[in-house]
């Protein structure tokens, strides 16, 4: 466990005009650091603790913290809506909160853009986790400077996150496969869509479901996994390829995005009625194909309770209070009960 400590590193570099790694060495009374310096980094210490916990962009701003949140982009309503989500949670718990978006399945600009979020004054970082060294080295680093960070949506196990916000997604993949085995109703091929491995939950997401078909429904063999990186035009291609050479595919599961472009290709060719389609997250656009059948369920995790969740949990710690964030239910969609329920806005 991290020492406590009232000043943050960053918070100290800033106060003193020095970069985190002087601070490092004059904290852990190393060698390289002229005496003045280090008269600068004591003041600035005791400056900010009788300040209490400094959050410099908030006090700039005029507000009790400054949260970022990063998410990747092009990647659909159900993250705009999340988006949208984190603006409303900040001004309902009267902090600022800042959204950025980087590139899609993209680990090095998502490390570059976490290093600065911390570096121009965040007072905690959450965002949409790629599991790759990169991130985790730079979370860990993060973490060595006292800046806390939170796994949004796929999680990122054994790094030094303050905590995760999300679903099960083990027991997500679980539930679509008890009920792609109880909805199909003649033996087969089923196919698995995923955006890669830098993603927890969808690998989650694809083990739960292989466990429950090989277990409980060996009638229908679950194709190897293909990679549409969460692209409707890559998903198109590729379950366009799967349906030309397997005639006898009975279910596709896409445990990520890229909805549109699997409808496209089951409607072409017309088996949008004979293949069972379990996908994810509950937008206007899924709504639309569960009222006309070319989808049959929707995995949903509620997105304004994530960005409420996440705040809340950042200023948790940031107050030093204990954070332990509950998992978000894993709800099932389907055309009968769509009544009451709110997509995100599409755009």
């Amino acid at each position: 466990m991290r020492r406590e400590r009232k000043a943050r590193i960053i918070d100290i570099a800033h106060e003193a005009g020095v970069s985190t790694a002087t601070v490092d060495r004059v904290l852990n009374k190393r060698n390289g650091v002229g005496w003045a310096t280090r008269e600068r980094v004591k003041e600035a210490i005791e400056i900010l603790e009788a300040r209490g916990p400094s959050h410099a962009r908030a006090t700039r701003h005029g507000q009790r913290y400054a949260f970022d949140v990063i998410l990747p982009a092009d990647a659909g309503p159900s993250t705009e809506a999340l988006s949208a989500s984190f603006r409303d949670a900040g001004l309902e718990q009267q902090v600022e909160v800042s959204c950025s978006f980087v590139e899609k399945m993209n680990p090095i600009a998502l490390a570059a853009k976490l290093k600065e979020c911390a570096n121009r004054g965040s007072s905690g970082i959450a965002f949409q986790a790629l599991d790759h060294p990169e991130v985790r080295n730079t979370v860990t680093w993060l973490a060595a400077q006292w800046m806390p960070t939170l796994a949004l949506v796929s999680n990122l196990h054994g790094s030094e996150i303050v905590d995760y916000v999300g679903m099960d997604n083990r027991a997500a993949g679980r539930t679509a496969g008890q009920l792609m085995g109880r909805f199909l109703r003649t033996a087969g091929k089923v196919a698995v869509l995923w955006s890669g491995e830098l993603y927890c939950s969808h690998e989650e997401r694809e083990m739960g479901f292989r466990s429950v078909l090989r277990s409980e429904y060996p009638q229908f063999e679950v194709l190897d996994l293909v990679s549409g990186r969460d692209d409707s035009e890559n998903n198109y291609a590729l379950i366009s390829a799967v349906l030309e050479e397997r005639k006898d595919l009975v279910g596709i599961y896409s445990v990520g995005g890229g909805n549109r472009g699997i409808v496209q290709a089951l409607t072409e060719r017309k088996r949008d009625r004979d293949i069972i389609f379990i996908g994810h997250n509950l937008t206007d656009r899924t709504q639309r194909y569960l009222l006309d059948g070319s989808m049959d369920v929707v995995i949903h995790q509620d997105m304004g309770v994530a960005a409420t969740k996440a705040v809340t949990a950042l200023i948790d710690h940031c107050e030093r209070r204990p954070v332990s964030v509950e998992r978000l239910p894993v709800e099932v969609v389907i055309k009968e009960n769509l009544q009451g329920w709110h997509p995100s806005n599409e755009k």
